[in-house]
């Protein structure tokens, strides 16, 4: 008989998360978030109009950092203070974009959120 493979639950996402700090975020449960990576990316779909990416990475962390990095208040500043889960796949970001919610996991890890501005709203 063949052994199941058991992966670890995951929570559903959280419906809202509040930023409490520069790049920490709070949700409805108390859990912090931590802006572990933001990545930007230039393309040009039709040729005639250059369109930018932009990707966060969120981790749910049990410890935080006492002190915000001087990195991450360069880089992280333009990111909503609020984001709350419109449907199954789309959060609103309280500067009234909307972000696609790419990934929702955990592998060996911390539980991760990957979001993804869309650049039609």
């Amino acid at each position: 008989m063949a052994a199941s493979v058991c992966f670890p639950r995951i929570p559903f996402p959280p419906c809202f998360l509040v930023c409490i700090r520069d790049d920490i975020y709070e949700d409805e449960n108390g859990r912090q978030w931590v802006a572990a990576k933001v990545e930007t990316s230039s393309h040009s779909p039709y040729f005639s109009k250059i369109e930018t990416c932009v990707t966060v990475h969120l981790w749910q962390m049990t410890t935080l950092p006492q002190e915000p990095s001087p990195k991450s208040l360069k880089n992280f500043n333009f990111l909503p203070t609020k984001w709350r889960l419109e449907s199954r796949n789309t959060y609103r970001g309280s500067d009234a974009m909307h972000w696609r919610l790419l990934n929702h996991s955990q592998f060996y890890g911390p539980e991760e959120l990957v979001l993804m501005l869309d650049s039609r709203s």
